[in-house]
């Protein structure tokens, strides 16, 4: 799954935002919605397979699968928002218009929770989370903040995810020895007390923005 997954990043998510990039501004105006199409199917079928993670035996395990599909209804009512025309490209960025910063911070935290199930190697990705924000910020800067900060997540996000895979399979040994982890080691169930209220925190901003959403398409729709 990890091959699969590197494949799929590396060609697929990554090389084609690349691509889509450098191609002239008058193919990527004549295909946009093609385009546009793709990088979201993209996006939702990676927060799709996420539902199934083995849970490991664990409460939040089962748990995140809720919150994994909250976070994806959020998602999909933004794109709605934006009639599904989410991509824009600037002076060779590429910006995703429709994860707002609620949900960025929502599924930083649900993933963070994702990492500490048994089932993966949690120190090999243990720098996904802070990486990602610092290079979307670091993108705003170099941009001169010409868009919301929020846009600049999807390609930070690509590009650590990309480089962290990567490196994990090809991983740069460390000049020194470590004698293991400096905190204590919890067991499951100490984890599930610690990490399930931040599910339920995520849970309630999700339903919170799912019903905004909901509220607002409706008078949209009957306007």
């Amino acid at each position: 799954m990890g091959f699969i997954k590197l494949m799929l990043l590396l060609p697929m998510g990554l090389g084609v935002i690349l691509l889509l990039i450098r191609l002239p501004k008058e193919i990527r105006n004549q295909y946009y919605i093609w385009y546009s199409n793709y990088i979201n199917m993209a996006v939702l079928l990676n927060i799709f397979a996420m539902l199934f993670t083995p849970d490991g035996g664990t409460y939040r395990g089962n748990l995140s699968r809720l919150v994994c599909l909250a976070l994806l209804i959020w998602l999909l009512q933004e794109m709605r928002k934006k009639r599904f025309q989410t991509i824009h490209f600037d002076q060779g960025l590429f910006l995703f218009r429709s994860s707002p910063l609620h949900w960025i911070f929502c599924h930083a935290t649900y993933r963070i929770v994702l990492l500490s199930l048994p089932s993966f190697e949690t120190q090999k990705f243990l720098l996904l989370e802070p990486l990602s924000l610092i290079v979307m910020f670091s993108l705003f800067s170099f941009h001169k903040k010409r868009f919301a900060l929020e846009q600049y997540f999807g390609f930070a996000d690509t590009l650590v995810v990309t480089t962290i895979t990567v490196l994990s399979w090809y991983p740069i040994l460390l000049p020194f020895k470590t004698n293991g982890p400096y905190i204590k080691n919890l067991n499951q169930n100490e984890w599930d007390m610690i990490l399930i209220p931040l599910q339920l925190m995520v849970i309630g901003f999700a339903l919170l923005a799912i019903f905004k959403n909901t509220k607002q398409i409706r008078l949209t729709t009957e306007n």
